[in-house]
């Protein structure tokens, strides 16, 4: 029997994917456009954006911005 899945539970749950998502990023910046490596990062990327949807209902829960960067 597991226990339910808690609010810090899923904080960390979300500090986690956001972790994922930014180093798939790096990752995928340092490979050429057409590698496969950077194809699968992207995928992950895509994925990641896509369970955050899931999750709070805001697949773009992660994504800066233009206008909070220039506040």
């Amino acid at each position: 029997m597991s226990r339910p899945f808690s609010f810090s539970d899923r904080q960390h749950f979300v500090q986690c994917l956001a972790i994922t998502r930014n180093l798939s990023i790096a990752c995928s910046r340092g490979e050429r456009p057409d590698s496969d490596l950077r194809k699968r990062c992207d995928m992950l990327v895509t994925a990641v954006d896509d369970l955050m949807g899931e999750l709070v209902g805001d697949s773009a829960y992660f994504h800066i911005e233009e206008n909070s960067r220039r506040a």
